[in-house]
């Protein structure tokens, strides 16, 4: 059976036609216009017809025996006569197109090949396949070459963690528009294989020969691909938190996910249970600095949704810092603030209305830091009339 629809049933289960009009037995009556069921039940001497229930709204419903049928002025006596509207052409249409239970969209019964392969159901991010890059990489190594690549790794991979993590502790952390700090979440049963295989925590069968897989966080995600309740922090317990710096080198060696960034307002270590965030591109100061990306604070709106170049709102919708110093809610296009918004420049001056290419185009308003208030048609930047 396929993603639309199971096949007919088969075994002993009573025979059902769904066709109306068409019977391959004498035993059954033809339904001249409706849409209806005829069912033969065990002992074949009694059938049941039962109505469509999708068209119970247009005419009345019943389920009926072929007897009451021929009971002259019975309440089912005409069930099919004069008193039954006939279908519209939109009805015909919908009953005989298939419901997908993927995306919901209804299509012709030619059409179901087709439609099944293209339509797919995505995964959840946990339950995506990851490429082990030890397996690509050892393929063609005599073991005497494996086992020489495995010493430097240890030795390497070590000595790159020791190298960010005393970076990062002599590093002042630099003011940024966005005061909240960011954090990677890696699950600790993967970061505890990763500290055997470096000869930094327990010893274990699983890296005495190999290092550790990709990265797997599956074991933080339920079935549906939510994240589990009740996860504790800590490198023995559910998960641990990586700076923005230590992540990237564990994501570009290994590889794997799903990725969980994490952003906290206050400024404190991000735990699992603080603001979603996505970045995807180069940091700098433990903060986005050029890609794309989305991290607000849910407390002042500060952030962004889109990209990043240098620190600044590039292209984007968000509420931060311009490359000219001035704060910006709205959109903003190469740099510039595009369409509606607001816009605090370094010497006071606000600026709120319809921006083009940066300057006010259409309706505006400019409060001067001396109180004095601007406001009427814009065009490029210009205030027109009085």
């Amino acid at each position: 059976s396929s993603a639309l629809g199971s096949g007919p049933a088969s075994g002993r289960a009573p025979y059902v036609d769904c066709w109306p009009g068409l019977h391959r037995s004498r035993r059954h009556q033809r339904m001249p216009t409706d849409c209806s069921m005829i069912l033969t039940t065990t002992d074949k001497d009694h059938t049941l017809v039962i109505q469509d229930r999708k068209v119970s709204s247009l005419r009345n419903p019943s389920i009926y025996s072929h007897a009451d049928l021929a009971t002259p002025g019975g309440a089912n006596a005409d069930p099919f006569g004069k008193s039954q509207l006939p279908f519209t052409d939109e009805e015909i249409e919908d009953y005989s197109r298939i419901r997908c239970c993927v995306c919901g969209q209804r299509v012709l019964p030619e059409e179901v090949a087709q439609h099944s392969r293209a339509c797919v159901l995505e995964p959840a991010p946990n339950l995506i396949l990851q490429l082990d890059k030890w397996c690509i990489v050892v393929a063609n190594l005599t073991p005497m070459e494996q086992r020489s690549l495995l010493h430097m790794r240890r030795t390497e991979e070590l000595a790159k963690v020791e190298e960010l993590e005393t970076e990062l502790a002599e590093k002042t952390p630099r003011l940024w528009w966005m005061g909240g700090r960011f954090g990677y979440i890696i699950s600790s049963r993967w970061l505890r294989e990763w500290r055997s295989f470096v000869g930094v925590g327990r010893p274990s069968s699983s890296t005495r020969d190999r290092p550790p897989p990709p990265i797997n966080n599956q074991d933080l995600f339920e079935l549906d691909g939510s994240l589990r309740a009740g996860l504790k922090q800590g490198i023995h317990d559910d998960y641990h938190v990586l700076e923005p710096l230590i992540w990237d080198m564990f994501f570009q060696v290994y590889g794997g996910g799903p990725v969980i960034l994490r952003y906290s307002a206050c400024g404190a270590q991000p735990t699992i249970e603080d603001e979603e965030a996505a970045f995807d591109g180069d940091w700098r100061d433990l903060r986005p600095d050029t890609g794309h990306g989305k991290a607000f604070d849910p407390i002042t709106g500060v952030g962004f949704d889109g990209e990043l170049q240098d620190g600044f709102l590039w292209d984007c919708t968000g509420k931060g810092l311009l490359a000219n110093g001035s704060h910006f809610e709205g959109r903003v296009s190469k740099g510039f603030p595009d369409g509606e918004g607001r816009e605090v420049r370094p010497h006071g001056a606000i600026f709120e209305g319809v921006f083009v290419n940066g300057v006010l185009h259409g309706a505006g308003r400019v409060t001067h830091p001396d109180g004095f208030v601007e406001e009427g048609e814009w065009e490029n930047g210009e205030l027109l009339g009085i």
